[in-house]
C-alpha cells in the first residue's frame, strides 16, 4: 500500500511544481500577438491531431498485445519487474488524471472520489484475484512464471485507450495549450465526458495494481519456499 500512495503523491507534487513554474510566464504573454489566421490555425490543429492519433494508436496496440499475451500465455516475473511495472502505470495514470485538473478544469475535489475508487478497487482486486492467476517454475532455470487475469488486463487496456481517445477527440491532447479536439463540444460536456472516462481509467488502474500486489505477495512466498508450485 505504501508504494501506490508514495508514487501518486510524488507525481502530483512534481506536476504541481511544473504547473506553478510555467503559470507566470504564460499569463504574461500577450495573446493578441499569438493569433494566427483561422485557416492556418485549423490546419495546424488537424496536423497535430492526426500525428497524435497515429502515436496513440501505436501505443494502444502495443499495450493491448503485450498485456493480453502475457495474461494468456504467461510471463517471467521478478520482484523488481512487478514493482517497476506498477510504478510505471501509476505514473502514467496520475499524469492523465492530473491533466484533467490542469487542462480540462475538473474541480480538485474530484480527486477524493478518484482516490476512494482507486484504493477500493485495488484492494478488491488484491483480495479476489488469487483465483484468476497461476504460477509455475521453469525446470531448467527455476525462473517463476505467472499467467491469468485476462479480464483485468483487458479492462486496463480499455480504460487507458478510451481515456486517450477522448483526449484526442474532444479535449486536444495531454498538456497542450489548445483545448480543441477533432470534434467540438461545449466545455460542460467536455468536463462531464472527462470525469466519466477518468473514473473508467481509475477503476481499471485499481484492478491492475491490485492483481500486481497479489502477484508480488505470491512471488515472495514462492521464492522463499513457503509456497510450492508445479514445474514445466
Amino acid at each position: 500500500m505504501f508504494i501506490p500512495i508514495l508514487t501518486i503523491a510524488t507525481i502530483f507534487i512534481i506536476l504541481s511544481t511544473i504547473q506553478s513554474i510555467h503559470a507566470f510566464p504564460l499569463n504574461n504573454i500577450d495573446s493578441t500577438k499569438l493569433q494566427l489566421p483561422n485557416a492556418q490555425k485549423s490546419i495546424s490543429l488537424n496536423e497535430m491531431n492526426i500525428s497524435k492519433i497515429i502515436l496513440y494508436s501505436i501505443v494502444i496496440i502495443i499495450l493491448a498485445i503485450t498485456r493480453l499475451k502475457w495474461a494468456k500465455h504467461g510471463r517471467k516475473v521478478t520482484k523488481q519487474k512487478i514493482m517497476i511495472e506498477s510504478i510505471f502505470f501509476l505514473a502514467i495514470g496520475s499524469i492523465v488524471i492530473f491533466d484533467s485538473f490542469y487542462n480540462v478544469g475538473i474541480l480538485i475535489l474530484y480527486l477524493i472520489p478518484y482516490l476512494v475508487v482507486f484504493f477500493g478497487l485495488q484492494h478488491y482486486s488484491y483480495l479476489h484475484s488469487n483465483k484468476f492467476i497461476s504460477f509455475w517454475t521453469d525446470s531448467k532455470t527455476s525462473s517463476i512464471y505467472v499467467k491469468g487475469g485476462t479480464h483485468i488486463h483487458l479492462a486496463y487496456v480499455i480504460g487507458t485507450a478510451s481515456r486517450i481517445i477522448i483526449s484526442v477527440l474532444f479535449i486536444g491532447s495531454l498538456f497542450t495549450p489548445s483545448r480543441q479536439g477533432i470534434i467540438y463540444i461545449d466545455s460542460s460536456t467536455t468536463v462531464l465526458a472527462t470525469i466519466v472516462f477518468d473514473f473508467l481509467l481509475v477503476i481499471s488502474l485499481g484492478l491492475l495494481i491490485g492483481i500486481n500486489r497479489r502477484i508480488l505477495i505470491r512471488y515472495n512466498l514462492i521464492s522463499t519456499g513457503r509456497e510450492k508450485i508445479s514445474e514445466k
